[in-house]
């Protein structure tokens, strides 16, 4: 794209970034500038997966290794991306290039904080759910005497309270991974 022509993609107010086949940057759109404080002009070129740091470059990366090597331009990938305590919902579309090779373009859509600290919270929750369930298996195998009838129902009960919780953390992650 030269400097003087505009594209549609610059007038959407959400970040965009355009890839080649080889997943580099070609174009990132004002939106993009704006949120990630960098211009075009320092990116251009530069794998997409680098403008990411941590586990976002590795979604990244796998998202443009999957679409650009599709060879088709129907495929497209769905993930979640936090950047400096942002979250965004990214969608990786494959594009046409030149000679009929695949590229890539990656619309990225702010999540809200609240939506991102929910994400956050069901990573987080796991582990202590894991211990709990380690621990009451612990307890169970240790209830012994006079009173273990009494112990192995209330551990039970405390197993089956356990469960609603994991169902529960499951249903919201799965709900917000549709989101």
């Amino acid at each position: 794209m030269s400097a003087g022509s505009r594209s549609l993609l610059d007038f959407i107010q959400t970040p965009v970034m355009v890839g080649d086949p080889d997943g580099c940057v070609v174009y990132v759109n004002p939106a993009f500038e704006t949120d990630f404080r960098v211009p075009l002009e320092e990116v251009a070129g530069q794998p997409l997966a680098n403008l990411f740091a941590g586990g976002g470059r590795e979604a990244v990366l796998r998202a443009v290794v999957r679409v650009c090597g599709s060879q088709s331009t129907t495929d497209a990938e769905r993930f979640s991306l936090l950047v400096d305590d942002r979250g965004y919902k990214v969608l990786a579309s494959a594009v046409e290039a030149e000679g009929g090779r695949v590229g890539v373009i990656l619309l990225l859509v702010r999540e809200s904080a609240g939506e991102a600290r929910v994400q956050s919270f069901g990573r987080e929750i796991q582990t202590p759910l894991d211990e709990l369930s380690a621990c009451l298996a612990s307890i169970a195998e240790h209830a012994t005497g006079p009173d273990s009838q009494a112990q192995r129902i209330a551990i039970a009960d405390g197993v089956r309270c356990l469960d609603r919780v994991r169902k529960w953390a499951d249903g919201v992650a799965a709900s917000l991974k549709k989101g």
